[in-house]
């Protein structure tokens, strides 16, 4: 993001994501590399999100080898959560290379605050046999990834 000698570029002036939490990373790598602190930025997990209702988002890629989609509606649900969730047509798809989560959408209450797991596994190159022994809270939104992640392994066993 080093324009010139003393001059940094941040934000849409970049091309690189037009998004404003893109904007604010781009600040605190340049912040960081101002104040002595090397920092380089990595796009591979940039989290999308749509801000309607519901909320729809994605992470990383869109397209992969291998992919496994879960409704919403097989989530365990507590009292406090909208009973509309148990009829919506929400839902999370985990992609995959085969070794690593390489992507992620959902459609969904607070499915950008979702794919905050699938973003840090994605950035982090997380193994899948590390994401299938992460315990979830229970009963919550990201109970999900448990059904997502065991039907994505089934898709793996049988190709």
């Amino acid at each position: 993001m080093r324009a010139g000698e003393h001059l940094w570029a941040i934000g849409d002036v970049t091309g690189i994501w037009p998004l404003t939490h893109v904007g604010k990373y781009q600040g605190d790598i340049v912040a960081a590399n101002i104040l002595g602190d090397p920092r380089e930025a990595h796009y591979a997990a940039v989290p999308r999100a749509v801000y309607t209702d519901p909320q729809a988002a994605s992470v990383g890629a869109t397209e992969a080898p291998f992919n496994a989609t879960v409704p919403i509606s097989e989530l365990p649900k507590m009292e406090t959560y909208s009973r509309a969730y148990a009829e919506s047509n929400g839902f999370l798809t985990l992609l995959s290379d085969g070794e690593r989560l390489t992507g992620a959408y959902a459609l969904g209450p607070a499915a950008g605050e979702w794919l905050q797991q699938a973003t840090l596994a994605i950035r982090a190159r997380v193994p899948l046999d590390v994401l299938r022994d992460v315990i979830q809270p229970f009963p919550t939104f990201s109970e999900i990834y448990v059904a997502a992640l065991k039907a994505l392994r089934a898709q793996l066993k049988s190709g």
